[in-house]
C-alpha cells in the first residue's frame, strides 16, 4: 500500500476510535511510524485528510444508496437493503459524529454532504412508491414524501442518538438494528398484516 493511501486508512481507524477531534497529525504519523514531515509531503493538513476520506465515503454511499429495481419486495429485503446503508455509516462514523462542526470547518464537505442528504431522501421516496406500487405500502404521496424525510433523518442521525441512549458495552450491531427498526416502524402503520408480522420477526431475531 502506497504511503498516502496507509495515511488514510490509519487517520480513518484513529478518527473512528478516538474520535476527530482527539487525533493530530502527529499521531497519525507515530501510529505509522513516520515522520510528520513524511506525512506533510502528502498532506497539508489535517483537514486535507479528512477530505480525502470524505471523497471516499461519498463514493461508496452514493453507491449504497443506488435504488434497487424489485418485481417483489418485503420487509425483510428492506432489512437488508438498510444494512448496506447503515454499513457505510459505521465504516465511517467520525463523519456523522462530528458532521456539524465538520462542515463549519470544510466549506465543501458542507455542499457535498447537502447532496447526500437529498439523494438519501430521494432513494427513500424511489423506493416506498416501488412499494405503493407493488402494494406493500398504502399511502398516499404526501405521506410517502414525508416518509422519506423522516428516513434519511434518522439514518443521517441514528448513530449519534444511538450513543446518548445506549451503554457503551452495549452490541454495536444491536445498535445498527435498533435503526434499521425504528426506520422500518416508521412505514409499518402503512403495511398490510403479513408484512407487519414479518416486521416484528426481524426485530425478534435480531434486536
Amino acid at each position: 500500500m502506497k504511503t498516502k493511501d496507509r495515511i488514510i486508512a490509519t487517520a480513518l481507524r484513529l478518527f473512528n476510535e478516538e474520535g476527530e477531534p482527539n487525533v493530530t497529525t502527529n499521531h497519525i504519523a507515530d501510529e505509522m511510524d513516520i515522520s510528520p514531515g513524511n506525512l506533510y509531503y502528502h498532506f497539508k493538513s489535517k483537514d486535507d485528510i479528512i477530505w480525502q476520506i470524505f471523497l471516499q465515503y461519498e463514493n461508496k454511499i452514493q453507491s449504497a444508496l443506488i435504488t434497487p429495481e424489485v418485481e417483489s419486495a418485503s420487509m425483510k429485503d428492506m432489512w437488508l437493503y438498510l444494512n448496506v446503508v447503515f454499513d457505510v455509516v459505521v465504516e465511517y462514523r467520525f463523519l456523522y459524529r462530528n458532521l456539524i462542526q465538520l462542515m463549519n470547518r470544510i466549506e465543501f464537505m458542507k455542499r457535498h454532504f447537502r447532496h447526500i442528504l437529498a439523494k438519501k431522501s430521494q432513494t427513500a421516496l424511489e423506493i416506498l412508491t416501488q412499494l405503493k406500487a407493488l402494494g406493500v405500502v398504502d399511502a398516499d404521496e404526501a405521506t410517502l414524501g414525508n416518509l422519506a424525510d423522516q428516513i434519511a433523518l434518522t439514518s443521517t442521525f441514528w448513530l449519534n442518538y444511538s450513543i446518548a441512549i445506549f451503554d457503551d458495552q452495549f452490541d454495536e450491531q444491536k445498535k445498527l438494528s435498533h435503526g434499521i427498526f425504528h426506520i422500518l416502524q416508521m412505514i409499518a402503520p402503512f403495511l398490510d398484516d403479513r408484512q407487519k408480522a414479518m416486521l416484528h420477526e426481524l426485530a425478534r431475531q435480531f434486536l
